[in-house]
């Protein structure tokens, strides 16, 4: 008797783990979405504009356009350094959207990196609890920190 597997076994066992870890590896890329500054999304625009990204920044204030009838939002995110990316979202916005709040845009941007057409818009708020007394109150530093960790 012999001991063992034989080796076209052994040989089809891996075969059929190569196989299958390449296929999981494939889907895996496809579902990956990368996320970037306005300012390395707008450098990037030539090379990603065919890839659905995130890009996180700032609503900038006085820019944004709602048009409930058509479920159509308009604004313009910057990074609050000079970098500025032209949104379009169709559908409702989240509740805690609103001027000089921080915004994450799932979507495609155009080539020239000045406009981009999202897909899914998510809002970012700050980790820190403020009593409702200090709520109006808004410390700028505090909330580029917390938007944009260097």
């Amino acid at each position: 008797m012999k001991k063992g597997l034989p080796l076209k076994w052994m040989l089809g066992g891996a075969v059929i783990l190569v196989g299958a870890l390449a296929v999981s590896n494939l889907k895996f890329s496809d579902n990956v979405v990368y996320f970037y500054t306005p300012q390395e999304a707008f450098a990037k625009a030539a090379d990603i504009n065919d890839k659905t990204i995130k890009v996180g920044g700032m609503v900038k204030s006085g820019t944004v356009v709602w048009k409930p009838e058509d479920l159509a939002l308009d604004f313009i995110m910057t990074d609050m350094q000079g970098v500025d990316i032209a949104v379009s979202h169709k559908g409702t916005p989240p509740d805690m959207f609103k001027e000089n709040a921080g915004v994450v845009v799932k979507g495609r941007i155009e080539a020239d990196g000045k406009k981009m057409v999202s897909q899914r818009l998510m809002v970012k708020h700050s980790e820190e609890y403020k009593t409702p007394d200090a709520q109006h109150s808004v410390d700028k530093e505090l909330l580029e920190k917390s938007i944009f960790k260097n």
